[in-house]
């Protein structure tokens, strides 16, 4: 079996799930990727008298040595609120991190010991643990962690909870998301397995409408006006439609603000002097987001993404034409826009077909939420 770095998670002061949301997006803050994740349990305080804890461990890929991911833990700690204690023994806290295996080393010093020399007695880690490395063998005990639960003298009962620390709650900040970027690089998938996993109501453009866009990709000079004036007209009837109904949470696949992008591409400057006014003019009526997500990538990729999807008349799209929207998109990211914008580098992320990937984009947004 694939030695793992396992962390746990603990907290049983103010708003407990939320600090272990928290601290899971602070460490992918630094050069740790997640890759697998408990359920939450809730236990009793352990060794003194406080209230339940709710508990959870992590199994971690990174570069950082044991001392370095430690100081981290600390640093993660730290930002949440958790204070240096005076108190003698256990107590009470916003969030405990605890580094429990790093692979198979063994470390004893005065700041550090791998592994965890506790965490053979102590079901509210066994338990979580248990869930993600039940074959994990023990460097020093020499047992696996199921064997270790389940000769646990400990009588604590952990009970497992229904909440999931793979989807943190980014809509309670950001409840009308949007997801922008350039042709190819995958909003409606993405804004679909958002609304999929948050049970969102999904605002997506239905670009096949347009009746000139076909022609516009054969003949971008005499169709160019023509497919962004319907494009223009279309977005802001669609959005004026869609919110009449009402939507506690929202995620697009298209800002209003990308027609600016492609009418300053596509137009000649007279034309996009006109196209601007009419935008400007619209622009003021509708409901501002409250995040845009943009999402970056390589136009090459772009290109594979594009053939990929074998739209008839997206095939001669050019790189040219897709640099021009690149550079576009950059140009409208510099300006003050009315929300906030986080830029998104997944020229490496597959979210589609990788959950961990998903769920990596997910606590980078939450990460803004409070950062």
């Amino acid at each position: 079996m694939e030695e793992q770095i396992i962390i746990s998670l603990g907290s049983n002061l103010g708003d407990r799930l939320n600090s272990l949301y928290k601290a899971l997006a602070l460490l992918e803050a630094y050069p740790i990727s997640i890759k697998l994740l408990s359920k939450v349990y809730e236990t009793p305080a352990w060794g003194f008298k406080g209230d339940p804890f709710y508990n959870a461990c992590v199994s971690i890929k990174t570069k950082l040595k044991p001392k370095d991911l430690l100081e981290v833990l600390l640093k993660v700690e730290k930002t949440i609120g958790r204070l240096p204690s005076k108190a003698k023994g256990y107590s009470s806290r916003t969030i405990d991190l605890d580094l429990l295996f790093y692979k198979s080393k063994n470390i004893f010093s005065a700041k550090l010991k791998i592994p965890h020399p506790k965490l053979h007695k102590r079901n509210f880690v066994l338990a979580p643990l248990c869930e993600i490395a039940p074959k994990f063998i023990h460097p020093i005990l020499f047992q696996t962690i199921e064997e270790l639960f389940q000769n646990s003298s400990d009588l604590t009962i952990a009970t497992p909870l229904t909440y999931d620390l793979g989807l943190p709650p980014i809509f309670k900040s950001f409840p009308y998301i949007v997801i922008e970027g350039n042709i190819g690089v995958g909003k409606t998938t993405l804004a679909k397995l958002l609304a999929v996993n948050y049970n969102s109501k999904l605002l997506s453009e239905s670009f096949t409408k347009n009746p000139f866009l076909e022609a516009f990709y054969k003949d971008p000079k005499t169709h160019s006006l023509a497919v962004e004036n319907f494009f223009l007209k279309d977005r802001f009837k669609n959005d004026i439609v869609f919110w009449k109904e009402k939507n506690n949470t929202v995620v697009a696949d298209f800002s209003l603000y990308k027609s600016i992008v492609f009418a300053r591409e596509n137009l000649n400057t007279l034309e996009y002097k006109i196209y601007k006014k009419s935008f400007d003019a619209m622009v003021k009526s509708v409901k501002t987001p409250s995040l845009l997500i943009f999402l970056k990538s390589k136009v090459s990729r772009l290109k594979a993404n594009i053939k990929k999807r074998g739209r008839n008349f997206e095939k001669d799209l050019k790189q040219e034409y897709l640099n021009g929207i690149q550079k576009g998109y950059a140009e409208l990211l510099k300006q003050e826009l009315p929300f906030p914008v986080k830029e998104l580098n997944i020229n490496e992320l597959d979210f589609q077909r990788d959950k961990n990937a998903f769920q990596s984009i997910l606590r980078s947004v939450f990460r803004a939420s409070f950062l």
